[in-house]
């Protein structure tokens, strides 16, 4: 007997495995390079001394050998390499601690520099130029019409929507990349935290101790959810330097082009971040646990992050203890559009999912699908050739490159999707137990995560500041 396959019901979606060929049998070039030194080495020995200075030169090829063959955490060794040196390197500098003045006249991140913000007039949306990325970003928050408890047919329409409005962005030469940030944050102050902030009477009392320390606590227990959508837009020649008033018109008209293409996703842009509000969206990234009340207005001079230091599995900012994964295997089965909500709306901790996208051209995604499966071709060959046999994961990743050219050819786009969540706490011990929560709840949503030790600001910076860099 065979059991029946199950088939989700309503609209499914399908992710290819991510590509893992190499040059020859797997391997990658510095494998490749490594494994030839090892076997020189081998060969030399065998040579000068036969059996014996095989033996003696063990000690330099077999650890190349572990070196080129080995991995660690889905990682070849030779990998680790060069990362572990770029992290010894930062820590004997001490550039694991960025620190920046209280009070500066532009606004500057850490590991960005300085940031020149310039207003659109229509929109009033804040272009943010970034110069070390190359880009010229602007945020929006956006909201959509509902899905979970939507019917399947209008769950549907809702997601060939979404497709419809990435491949219209995509398609446009100006946009570089697409960023959607979906944060948890605490839920901050209420109408319950501003009376009693404004009413309260410090008595030093057991009792008024008490009352305040559950007030702080509510104000971090409870969960508010946002929807962050960045835009990197390829700058006009000699905009990172300064942008004149026909370049920012020119990019407001790419801004207004991506609103048209949303809307037909049922997805409203709720108001574009303006100049004001810049450094409150950009501290929520390093302090989620602070947030302005709704009459202030943030002061341009304060930095959105005093500093920020790098462990090798965290980094720890302003107010808070911060973590970053990666997720490198998406599900590999036919599954519901809303697999990610174990991830995104349970709210036991508080986390930001971050989908990153960036447009490909058409000619050079065919040119690396032809590459690909010239390798697949010779890989095949080598192994009918020493006789090794051939498993289902190859097997299955040809097939998604085969379907992936189909649909390039039949007119799609292609885009390049990244997934990172970050995890965040108020202390190393809360980050310990919120990460376990969180790689569960990838489980559940048939995701395999990875975190990014030894690049962790990078991945940070990445992950939970609206810029759509993208990972380095």
């Amino acid at each position: 007997m065979t059991a029946a396959t199950t088939v989700p019901e309503g609209p499914f979606v399908r992710f290819g495995r991510r590509e893992r060929r190499g040059i020859l049998l797997g391997l990658g070039a510095a494998q490749l390079v490594v494994l030839g030194v090892a076997t020189f080495v081998a060969i030399t020995g065998v040579y000068t001394g036969g059996g014996a200075g095989l033996a003696a030169s063990a000690a330099i090829w077999v650890p190349l050998l572990v070196l080129a063959l080995g991995s660690v955490g889905g990682r070849p060794l030779v990998e680790w390499v060069p990362l572990s040196a770029a992290w010894g390197i930062r820590r004997l500098t001490g550039a694991r601690e960025v620190a920046l003045p209280v009070l500066r006249r532009s606004l500057e991140l850490p590991g960005v520099g300085t940031i020149p913000v310039v207003a659109t007039p229509a929109l009033g949306a804040a272009l943010l130029v970034d110069r070390r990325g190359g880009a010229v970003t602007a945020v929006a928050r956006v909201s959509g019409r509902g899905f979970v408890l939507d019917d399947p047919g209008t769950q549907g329409r809702k997601v060939d929507g979404w497709g419809r409005a990435l491949a219209t962005i995509g398609r446009r030469r100006t946009v570089r990349r697409v960023q959607l940030v979906l944060r948890t944050t605490p839920a901050g102050d209420t109408a319950a935290h501003r009376w009693w902030r404004e009413n309260a009477i410090a008595t030093g009392s057991w009792a008024g101790t008490v009352l305040a320390e559950l007030m702080d606590d509510a104000a971090y227990v409870g969960r508010r959810a946002e929807t962050l959508l960045a835009v990197a837009l390829r700058p006009p020649r000699g905009g990172l330097r300064q942008l004149s008033e026909p370049d920012v018109r020119t990019l407001e008209q790419e801004l207004g082009a991506v609103t048209d293409a949303l809307a037909g996703a049922d997805i409203d842009i709720t108001g574009w971040v303006s100049a004001a509000e810049v450094h409150s969206v950009l501290r929520t990234a390093y302090d989620p646990t602070t947030r302005p009340a709704p009459e202030h207005v943030p002061s341009a001079a304060a930095p959105p992050a005093m500093g920020i230091a790098e462990s090798w599995t965290h980094v720890t900012t302003d107010g808070g203890v911060h973590s970053t994964y990666w997720i490198a295997e998406w599900p590999r089965s036919d599954v519901h559009p809303g697999f990610l909500q174990p991830l995104v709306l349970t709210p036991d901790a508080v986390r930001t999912v971050t989908l990153i996208a960036e447009p490909l051209p058409i000619a050079s995604s065919l040119r690396e699908i032809r590459r690909a499966k010239a390798e697949h071709a010779a890989d095949s060959a080598q192994r009918a050739r020493i006789g090794q046999v051939e498993d289902e994961s190859i097997r299955a990743e040809l097939d998604d490159l085969l379907r992936r050219e189909q649909e390039l050819v039949a007119g799609h786009g292609d885009l390049r999707f990244t997934g990172l969540v970050t995890v965040t706490a108020r202390s190393a011990e809360e980050l310990d137990a919120a990460c376990a929560a969180t790689e569960a709840a990838a489980a559940q949503a048939l995701c395999e995560l990875r975190r990014l030790v030894g690049q962790q600001a990078s991945a940070h910076l990445a992950a939970t500041v609206p810029l759509a860099r993208g990972v380095v």
